[in-house]
């Protein structure tokens, strides 16, 4: 049951596209990929160009691993609509499943360019470099997508990891100032980063700052509060310090079963160490003792800020809840208690209590502060949770106190750039600058601001100036050239290679070892094709980089577009000593190796070109460009025995290679050996399913090449000026193979208003050779059509797709005039294109009126010698009289089952009489202008039909005299006569 109710699932038939697409789509959700991809497939064939049904067909292939069928669907969806989101993803993913990395990266661009925000997509691209193993663009993108999302928690914890190893560097080259700055920068960023701490503290111990030390340490354990290596962090200072007895408090606020070894041995240490303190001379013990015993104010006023200020959280919060109890409303005690939970960070606690006590002392400026720092801190909180609508508010309120001002406004600029708001940021960052009119950094902001309005001259000419104002400064050049890189990469997506150079030139001034601003100008060099210029910047940027491999093999590339193979692959032959075993390289040089056949192929160097080939394929065997154009050339060029011998041998090393197999049934059918020819062109692989279907009906026309018989049935329409001379022509056409003959028999049928013509005829054509053969035939007509005629023609093919051809005919007409004919031709093959030009020369008697110089015809009197009997009739006389006439045709293949269109134009002398002029093949032959069109539709395999239409236009002389003085005929009159035939044809085999 199972088995049928698939069966059934599968043979769903619907008539309609729309039908097929929603099946798909379900199918698609319901993850059945197979049946997806078979019911798209289906609809394809009713809506061939149905994107919709495309792109289920590819994303199906996509999850079925069939990647390559999955991409070639795909790019006909994203070349025709480049923004469909769904769709460069899958392509995404199709080219870094298959390790096409430079087009993942260049897909992933065209994602950013829509959505240029998208986290996802920038650390896709990250990842993809990375599988790259370019680590130096992943590391370059991951530091430009911390500047777009500064508190993403992600981005953040991978930048504060960089940002670290960049401080240990600067730790290590004792740069102190600059490892602190760092540090610092990961603490703001992540104030929970012990690594950040530690490498803080180890530098301020490093500097001989001590005391800067333990409040680094102190500031970590708020973050930190347990931590076994800061805690023994702080004691060993304290110690280092000579502050024995605050250790030793320090110690006491510790939680006993956490830090057991430290109470057991570090703790009787330190007493051990202070033994000498005369407990009863420490004023501060006395003035506790005092406040504890008679609650005395001053004791109390003293041991509050002795203990806030030397750390005695526990003592301070003790007495502060003591006095405030008798003085709730206390203004001072209360901003103490409000001190107090601020340094040991509990940040609820504390939030609490300034809220409480804002409400009471709302026009305090210590408090007002307090409340003001809480706010910008949740607003902070809130860009950070993209939470805008609440943040931009609270924001505005802070802008109006001079403390928070700037940082609000600050804040503010930040929102409007994420939210794109350009306009609006540019007010915005011109109300900064106001503010500070010398702040660089502010300018510095509204230069990046241009850089995302993609107005990079704007950009590039602040950030310029500030170099020329700070030129100590070495942050200015760094963003001018990143913002050149920027707008190099715009230009480059645009396409606008010209205006590139420059900008990257102006780049390469501040840094002339870029990398991505040389790969960049390079790259545009070639889009120009101006290699001079690319092989310039390969060998500067060789200069700074000598073993590249990525540069070198830039040149290479660069050097075989130049025509210059010798240089580029002596480039390649030190690249092998490296890189051994090295794909790369080998493709790399097999391309080169494939470029010079194909220049040898069009400088004519045919036997240099295929070794050139042969060694190509050698190198890279997946590549099969190089074996196509060496088969094809062998083929075009080479007898085609010759063709099959090389084929079989290559087939030999390679028996699996279906394009060698289905290359060779392409020789079968030059040979027209047509069940050979079909046997292995089947082997031919198409993934497009539409070409598909149309190859394997060109399959079964070759197929049909095996029929022996052929019979052609003809009729023609001749319509002209003159009405007697219109004309209807029928022809029956019989041909039989045998071997290399082929024997035939033509009937033709015509009929005027004046009679009718009937034409019949043998003929023989024989293949000599694989390049030579030849046809002959005899034709005996009445009424219309000459009264006998015998022809025959030969050919023969020449190298490169030419073919001479010389034929010779004789013609003796109803009136016993007799024409002799001689035939010269060319014809050129292309792959769809089939051109033909051929000269015929003709030379007869003809036979005139003589007439008087009135014009009238000359009678003569002649008697009868057996019965005296007197007759009147014309006197006549023979003109030798020699035509010419020139024909050009052409049919262009238009489709894999070799359907054409065919065109056609001659002009010439006029042949015979005007009562020969209409007439339809034998007779006209030689017209004053003619041309036609016409095309041919195979129906099916065996049958096809074929439409030709032709316009003639003749120069008739209406009448003549005969001029005795000079002893010619003169012509007195000149008519052009038009004739329109229309033929249609079917031919079949069998």
């Amino acid at each position: 049951m199972i088995v049928f109710s698939q069966l059934k699932i599968y043979s769903q038939i619907f008539d309609s596209s729309d039908l097929y697409f929603e099946e798909a789509k379900k199918d698609l959700a319901e993850q059945n990929f197979t049946k997806a991809a078979k019911m798209s497939w289906r609809g394809l064939q009713l809506s061939p160009t149905d994107l919709d049904l495309k792109t289920i067909l590819g994303k199906s292939n996509l999850e079925l691993g069939r990647y390559d069928t999955a991409r070639y669907v795909l790019k006909q969806v994203y070349l025709k609509n480049r923004k469909n989101t769904d769709v460069l993803k899958y392509l995404v993913t199709i080219e870094q499943n298959t390790k096409r990395y430079s087009d993942a990266i260049c897909f992933v661009n065209e994602l950013l360019e829509i959505t240029p925000y998208s986290k996802g997509w920038h650390l896709r691209k990250i990842s993809i470099y990375k599988e790259m193993g370019n680590f130096e663009e992943a590391e370059r993108g991951l530091k430009r997508i911390y500047q777009i999302y500064p508190e993403d928690t992600e981005i953040k914890q991978a930048y504060n990891y960089i940002m670290i190893g960049d401080g240990d560097k600067a730790i290590k080259e004792k740069k102190y100032d600059d490892a602190n700055d760092i540090y610092k920068v990961v603490i703001d960023n992540n104030p929970g980063n012990k690594q950040a701490y530690l490498g803080i503290i180890r530098n301020e111990l490093l500097k001989g700052n001590p005391e800067s030390a333990l409040q680094f340490t102190n500031r970590s354990l708020l973050e930190i509060p347990d931590d076994r290596e800061l805690v023994e962090k702080k004691i060993g200072l304290l110690e280092q310090m000579g502050r024995h007895a605050q250790a030793i408090t320090y110690i006491n606020t510790l939680d006993k079963n956490k830090f057991k070894d430290i109470y057991a041995t570090t703790l009787p240490y330190l007493m051990q160490q202070s033994a000498g303190f005369n407990e009863y001379n420490d004023s501060y013990e006395t003035h506790k003792k005092l406040a504890e015993l008679n609650g005395n104010s001053e004791s109390q006023d003293y041991v509050i800020k002795n203990a806030l200020g030397k750390g005695y959280d526990v003592d301070a919060e003790y007495f502060l809840n003591k006095a405030i109890k008798k003085s709730p409303n206390n203004k001072k005690l209360l901003v103490q208690e409000m001190e107090l939970f601020k340094p040991i960070k509990d940040k609820e606690r504390y939030e609490d209590k300034v809220m409480i006590n804002h409400e009471k002392f709302p026009d305090d400026a210590d408090i007002t502060y307090a409340y003001n720092r809480i706010m910008f801190e949740k607003a902070k909180q809130y860009v950070i949770n993209q939470q805008f609508d609440i943040a931009l508010p609270i924001l505005t309120d802070l802008v109006s106190f001079p403390d928070f001002t700037v940082d609000a406004e600050q804040q503010i600029f930040g929102i409007l750039l994420y939210l794109e708001k350009y306009d609006e940021a540019t007010d915005q960052i011109d109300k900064l600058i106001g503010l500070d009119p010398e702040n660089p950094d502010y300018l510095l902001r509204k230069s990046t601001l241009y850089q995302k309005m993609e107005l990079f001259d704007d950009a590039l000419e602040i950030t310029r100036s500030l170099e020329q104002k700070y030129p100590l400064n070495l942050k200015y050049p760094i963003v001018y050239v990143q913002q050149v890189e920027a707008y190099a990469t715009y230009l480059m997506k645009e396409q606008r290679y010209s205006q590139v150079i420059p900008v990257i030139e102006d780049g390469l001034t501040r840094e002339n070892n870029n990398k991505r601003l040389l790969d960049m100008a390079i790259n545009a060099s070639s889009a120009m094709k101006d290699y001079e210029k690319g092989i310039s910047f390969s060998k500067s940027a060789l200069s700074f980089y000598p073993e590249n491999k990525n540069f070198k093999l830039k040149l290479t590339d660069l050097y075989t577009k130049n025509k210059d193979y010798g240089s580029a692959l002596a480039i390649l032959d030190t690249l092998k000593k490296t890189y051994v075993y090295d794909r790369n390289i080998k493709n790399a040089e097999a391309e080169i190796l494939f470029f010079r056949a194909r220049n040898q192929e069009e400088e004519g160097l045919l036997d240099e070109a295929l070794v050139n080939y042969d060694s190509a394929f050698s190198l890279n065997p997946s590549d099969e460009g190089s074996l196509m154009r060496m088969v094809n050339l062998h083929i075009t060029q080479k007898p085609y025995d010759e063709s099959l011998k090389f084929i079989n041998k290559k087939i030999q090393k390679n028996p699996t290679d279906n394009f060698l197999k289905y290359k060779k049934g392409v020789v079968f059918e030059l040979l027209k050996q047509y069940d050979s020819a079909y046997y292995y062109q089947k082997f031919r692989k198409i993934d497009n399913p539409f070409e598909q279907m149309e190859f394997n009906h060109t399959l079964e026309v070759i197929r049909a090449g095996e029929l022996k018989n052929s019979l052609a049935v003809t009729y023609l329409k001749a319509t002209s000026d003159s009405i007697a001379f219109n004309t209807s022509l029928a022809s029956i056409n019989y041909r039989k193979i045998d071997d290399k003959n082929t024997y035939g028999a033509d009937v033709n049928y015509a009929a005027r208003s004046s009679g009718v013509g009937v034409q019949g005829g043998i003929n023989l054509a024989r293949i000599f050779t694989e390049t030579l053969y030849a046809d002959a035939g005899i034709l005996l007509g009445s009424r219309f059509f000459p009264k006998f005629k015998l022809y025959g023609n030969a050919y023969k093919g020449l190298k490169n797709g030419y073919e001479a051809q010389v034929g010779v005919s004789f013609d003796r007409l109803q009136n016993d005039e007799n024409y002799y004919t001689l035939k010269l031709g060319a014809a050129r093959t292309w792959e769809d294109i089939w051109l033909n030009a051929r000269v015929s020369l003709m030379n007869t008697n003809i036979v005139l009126f003589q007439r008087d110089n009135n014009g009238d015809v000359v009678t003569e009197t002649v008697r009868d010698p057996i019965t005296n009997v007197a007759t009147v009739r014309n006197v006549t006389y023979a003109q030798n009289t020699f035509f010419a006439n020139l024909m050009v045709q052409a049919r262009i293949n238009v489709n894999p089952r070799k359907d054409y269109f065919s065109v056609i134009a001659s002009g010439g002398s006029a042949p015979f009489d005007q009562q020969l002029e209409f007439q339809e093949n034998t007779f006209l032959k030689f017209t004053n202008v003619m041309v036609g069109a016409g095309y041919k539709y195979t129906m099916t395999p065996r049958t096809s039909i074929l439409v030709d239409g032709t316009w003639i236009n003749f120069k008739s002389n209406q009448s003549t005299f005969f001029d005795t003085n000079t002893g010619t005929t003169k012509i007195l009159g000149v008519l052009f006569t038009n004739q329109y035939n229309l033929a249609i044809s079917i031919v079949t085999r069998f």
